[in-house]
C-alpha cells in the first residue's frame, strides 16, 4: 500500500522573463513532450532534487534508471556541486530543467533535511540564489514541487532569507543558508522558475517496483545496470511529477507570480491513487514500446513477416 508523505514545504520561485500563461504551454517549454521510446529516456535532460526525508532508499536509482539525473542530499551546496559535475561528465545528457521535490517551510525558504530532528542535516536556499547558481550550469527552468510554493517568491525573501522567521518549521540550518549575492538582479536571470498556480499541500506517494509489469521491471533493471547503479526496489513520486509526465489537464502552473496566504488544501487521497495508477500505466506502456521496437525493425526488413505487440497492466498503492 502506498504511504502518504506530506511535504510541509512552501512557496517557490519565478524568473524574470514571461512565457505563455497556459500551463501546458509553459510546461512544454520546460519539458518538451517527445514520446519516450525507451524507459531509460523518460527523464532525459531533466534533473530531480529530493529532500532526503521525502525520499526512500534507492529512490535516485529508480529515477536514474528512467533517464533522470537525481540528487538526494540535505546540503544545497552538495546538490549544486553534484549537478555541476553531472553536466560536465555527461554532456550528452545535460540537465536543462530541474524539478525540486523539497520543503517550502511555510514559504520561508527551500529546505532540504534528513529529518525533523533539530540537529539533523538541514540547509536552505533562497529562490534568487538558486537562479544565480543554476544559470552558470546552463539550467533554463526550475519547477518547484512543494507545499504552498508561491510564497517563496515574495519580494522580501526572494534573494535573502530571514534566518529568524518565527516559524516552527524553520528548524536550525545545520548545513547553512544560501542567499543570492549582493546586487543580484533576478530580472536579468535566464532561469525561469515555475510553481503550481495555486498554493496547496503537495502529496508524495511511495511505490514498489513489483507493482510494474515484468517487462517494465526488466527494462528498469537493464537501464540501472547500464548506468552502473544497483537495481531500485522502491520509489517516491509526487502528484505534481505524475501530472507533468502525463501532461494532465488539471495541472496548473505559473511563472513570475507569488502569493501571501498559506493554504491547507490537500488533494483527495483517491485522486492521488488515480494519478499513481496512471503513472504505472505510463511506464508500462513505454516498456511495451521498447520491447516491441526490435520486432518492428525486423518486420521492416522482412515485410512478409510482421511483428506482434504486447499490452500493459497495473495496480497502485497510496502513501
Amino acid at each position: 500500500m502506498l504511504r502518504f508523505l506530506a511535504a510541509l514545504s512552501l512557496a517557490i520561485a519565478l524568473p524574470a522573463h514571461a512565457l505563455d500563461t497556459t500551463s501546458l504551454t509553459l510546461l512544454q517549454h520546460a519539458w518538451p513532450s517527445a514520446r519516450a521510446e525507451r524507459v531509460s529516456e523518460i527523464g532525459r535532460g531533466v534533473g530531480v532534487v529530493f529532500s532526503p526525508d521525502l525520499s526512500v532508499e534507492g529512490n535516485c536509482r529508480f529515477y536514474e534508471s528512467l533517464g533522470f539525473a537525481c540528487f538526494d542530499d540535505a546540503d544545497w551546496s552538495h546538490v549544486l556541486d553534484q549537478l555541476h559535475s553531472y553536466n560536465i561528465l555527461y554532456p550528452e545528457r545535460r540537465v536543462t530543467s530541474l524539478v525540486l521535490e523539497t520543503h517550502g517551510t511555510n514559504g520561508n525558504g527551500l529546505k532540504l533535511q534528513r529529518s525533523y530532528a533539530a540537529d539533523a542535516d538541514r540547509s536552505y536556499i533562497a529562490v534568487g540564489a538558486l537562479q544565480e547558481r543554476l544559470e552558470a550550469e546552463g539550467i533554463s527552468y526550475v519547477i518547484i514541487s512543494a507545499c504552498n510554493s508561491g510564497r517563496l517568491l515574495r519580494p522580501e525573501i526572494y534573494n535573502t532569507l530571514n534566518p529568524n522567521p518565527g516559524d516552527k518549521l524553520f528548524l536550525p540550518p545545520t548545513r547553512g543558508i544560501i542567499n543570492a549575492s549582493t546586487g543580484f538582479d533576478p530580472l536579468r536571470s535566464t532561469v525561469t522558475i515555475i510553481t503550481p498556480g495555486e498554493s496547496h499541500i503537495e502529496t508524495t506517494l511511495v511505490g514498489n517496483i513489483k507493482e510494474l509489469k515484468p517487462a517494465t521491471r526488466t527494462a528498469i533493471l537493464a537501464s540501472a545496470k547500464a548506468r552502473g547503479v544497483a537495481p531500485p526496489k522502491e520509489f517516491a513520486i509526487s502528484d505534481m511529477m505524475v501530472q507533468m509526465l502525463l501532461r494532465d489537464q488539471s495541472l496548473a502552473l505559473v511563472a513570475n507570480s507569488y502569493v501571501e496566504a498559506i493554504s491547507k488544501k490537500v488533494q483527495p487521497a483517491d485522486e492521488s491513487e488515480r494519478l499513481f495508477a496512471r503513472f504505472v500505466r505510463y511506464v508500462n506502456a513505454v516498456a511495451t514500446r521498447q520491447k516491441a521496437t526490435p520486432a518492428s525493425l525486423r518486420a521492416a526488413a522482412r515485410p512478409k513477416r510482421p511483428a506482434h505487440a504486447a499490452a500493459p497492466s497495473l495496480q497502485p498503492r497510496v502513501r
